[in-house]
Formats: structure tokens, C-alpha cells, sequence
């Protein structure tokens, strides 16, 4: 982010709040304070349904195993993730996850992950992780948008309330596609002490989230403090137009959805406007790739340049708006030009993530991978990485 931290009692802001949230038992690299910004709750099926309005109690969530014998949960009727066909999620289903580099079930993971989840940061230098949704990116496919309310009603209460406990433990509430419920629901979160609002960057069952009826929505963000944190999902039935759709093969899906749909959010939310009608607004886009950013940027500033008549929404350079507001939180340090990407950034606008315990992630500590694969960047560039982005884009730490 290109604004300075502000002050808090005469003293550096990212040094306050190391100190506030720094772990005393962290066995990994402890001279670094670290912001996981990217780490998985793996949700059980009463995480949907604990909380559940009563006159909902017919339609909750069930675990179920599909006729491959995958674990998966039913929703409104539907299998998720996909299991098969155009844009198809994992053939495991909800299983095959690996904390700590371990292959574990479903059931065995979600327990795992409940129960060592700060064993587990402290095993691999993080201090502090901000929880993401897995099952949870898939409630704004639910059709019946009151159900799709009350199951994101349910989830956040979940989160709040049986999850995120200790200084440690930051997350993410979700919100309905109806913005009138969404602004409703960031006012109640925000009170319940959530720290970001995930949101899908497709388009979901046709609702183009930077049109001018969802500017309620990013003022009640502004207004709580609380930054729009996307994150995409493989295995929907009703995104539209998603480029996942053209794969039946989840290897396939899998390499395009995140990055390509990731893409045209952040082309969304700054060539529509959003950043520039807010500007207190700030995002953090999440498991989508780094390297492809600057190429997107640097064609938003040519087009909006060479047709200067078209930019109705924006009066800047598109990438100025992303140096301001924007944060990608990601890495995979395979990733090719990731180094180039970061400098580019001039070390800032990236934040550290594990995608821990996703299938596609290692189980190792990404802090000793950062050191180990980029020995020659500076101190404070690597502070930047670690959490002083991150809490640019979380204000309200």
C-alpha cells in the first residue's frame, strides 16, 4: 500500500501492533512478526448449521458421499463442490487436506485444523492468520437468496462465536448477494469484531457487484473499517460467465479459475469505479498468483490511455488505484517471476499467505521458504511481506 501506517501513541504503527499480537511460542524465525493472510477453515456441516434460523432446520447441511464415495456437502439439493461436468471441483471432494504435509480426510482435517490451529502457526512462523472460508466461498451459489442469508448468517455467527477465538485468530464474514442484506450484515459482523468481508470476484448468479446499487455495500465497509477480501472458488454451479466453465477436468479448472477470475475482479473493482467512488475502500485478493498483476495493470493503463474517451469512471491511472487500496496475498515461491513481481512492487501491495491445509499447499512453512528462495531482499522489504502490508489493508487492527 503506498499510504504510511498512521501513529498510535507516539510510536510506529506495524511495531504497536507486532507487539500486541506477536507469539511467545512460535518456534519458526521468531525475530519476524508474520500475518498469515490467507489461511483455511475447514467447516464442518454445523458450522452452517448451529446458528440456522429455526424455520430453516429442514434445509440444512448435510455430509454426504457422492457415488465415487467422496465426501462432499449438500446444499439446497446440490453436491459441492461439483463433482463433475463443466467446471467441476475436486474428485476428493471435501477431502484430501494436508496440514503440517499430511494427507487427512474430511472429518480427520476438519478436527485437525480446529484443534491445533495454534500449534500449527507456531510450527511455521506465523503470529497471526486471517481464516478464509473454503465451504463458505460457496454460499452465494445458494438459489433462494433468504436461505443463502440465513446459511451466511448462521456461518458468521459460527466463526465468530465457536472459531476466531484469541488475538491470533482474525476472519473473514460473508455476505448475501442482495445488497440490502449485505450492508446489514457487514453492520452486524463489524460489531461482532470481523476483521474483512470475503467476497467472490465472478460474477455470481448475474450480479455485477461494482454496479452503482452495491455502493451501499463498499460504504458500510469504509464505514466499518473493514476491507473487501476476494477469494475465488472451483466448483460452482452458477457463476457466470466463469472461464472454469470451459474445463471438465479439475486440473484444468483449477489452473485457470483462480488467477483468470481473480483478474477481471480486480479490472472490475478499479475500471468500474469502485476504488475511485470509494476511497476508503481496501481490498486484499487472495490465492489467485502474483506475476500475472503487472501485466494486467500495465494493459489498464495502456487502454485507459489510448482511449481516453471510454474512462467514464476512473480519473487516474488504473494502477495507482491498485498501489493505494489493492493487496495480492499469495505465494508460491515455484511461482515464475515472483521476484521480478515483488520488486516491481517496489515491496509493497503483497502479503504472506500459506493456503494452509488446501491440497496445494506444501504443510511447510512458508517464512523459512521466503528466506530460503529470496536471501537478497532487505529487511524492510521482507517486513513489508510479512505483515506490514497486511495491516495496511486491515485497518482495524
Amino acid at each position: 500500500m503506498a499510504e504510511p501506517a498512521r501513529k498510535l501513541n507516539g510510536n510506529d504503527r506495524y511495531q504497536v501492533i507486532a507487539d500486541e499480537y506477536r507469539s511467545p511460542t512460535k518456534k519458526i524465525r521468531p525475530e519476524y512478526f508474520v500475518i498469515d493472510a490467507d489461511r483455511h477453515i475447514i467447516e464442518p456441516p454445523e458450522a452452517f448449521n448451529k446458528y440456522l434460523d429455526k424455520k430453516y432446520s429442514d434445509a440444512a447441511v448435510q455430509e454426504v458421499r457422492d457415488n465415487f464415495g467422496a465426501t462432499r456437502l449438500m446444499i439446497e439439493g446440490r453436491l459441492y463442490q461439483k463433482p463433475r461436468g463443466l467446471g467441476s471441483g475436486r474428485p476428493e471432494g471435501t477431502s484430501d487436506h494436508r496440514p503440517r504435509g499430511v494427507s487427512l480426510s474430511y472429518r480427520d482435517a476438519c478436527e485437525h485444523v480446529y484443534a491445533n490451529r495454534d500449534e500449527d502457526m507456531d510450527r511455521t512462523g506465523i503470529d497471526v492468520a486471517l481464516w478464509i472460508p473454503t465451504m463458505g466461498v460457496f454460499l452465494p451459489d445458494v438459489l433462494d437468496w433468504d436461505l443463502q442469508y440465513a446459511y451466511m448468517r448462521s456461518y458468521n455467527d459460527w466463526i465468530a462465536n465457536d472459531w476466531a477465538i484469541g488475538k491470533r485468530h482474525l476472519w473473514c464474514a460473508s455476505i448475501p448477494l442482495d445488497p440490502v442484506n449485505a450492508v446489514a450484515e457487514i453492520k452486524r459482523v463489524a460489531e461482532m469484531g470481523a476483521n474483512g468481508i470475503a467476497l467472490r470476484p465472478n460474477v455470481m448468479q448475474d450480479v455485477h457487484w461494482w454496479e452503482p446499487e452495491w455502493d451501499p455495500v463498499w460504504e458500510a465497509m469504509v464505514d466499518a473499517g473493514l476491507p473487501v477480501v476476494f477469494h475465488e472458488g472451483t466448483g460452482t454451479y452458477h457463476a457466470s460467465y466463469s472461464t472454469e466453465y470451459k474445463f471438465k477436468h479439475y486440473w484444468l479448472t483449477h489452473t485457470v479459475s483462480h488467477p483468470c477470475e481473480m483478474a477481471t475482479g480486480l479490472v472490475g473493482i478499479i475500471g468500474m469505479g469502485v476504488l475511485a467512488r470509494h476511497p476508503g475502500l481496501r481490498a486484499l485478493l487472495c490465492e489467485g498468483g502474483a506475476t500475472w498483476v503487472p501485466f494486467f495493470l500495465g494493459r489498464l493503463d495502456d487502454h485507459f490511455e489510448d482511449r481516453p474517451g471510454e474512462n467514464i469512471y476512473i480519473d487516474r491511472l488504473p494502477s495507482e488505484y491498485f498501489r493505494q487500496q489493492c493487496c495480492i496475498c499469495t505465494f508460491e515461491p515455484q511461482e515464475p517471476l515472483l521476484k521480478e513481481t515483488m520488486e516491481w512492487l517496489n515491496g509493497r501491495n503483497m502479503a504472506c499467505t500459506s493456503d494452509y491445509p488446501h491440497w496445494d499447499s506444501s504443510g511447510v512453512s512458508g517464512v523459512e521458504q521466503y528466506l530460503k528462495y529470496y536471501p537478497d531482499f532487505d529487511e524492510e522489504t521482507r517486513n513489508r511481506f510479512f505483515s506490514h502490508n497486511a495491516i495496511d489493508v486491515l485497518g482495524n487492527l
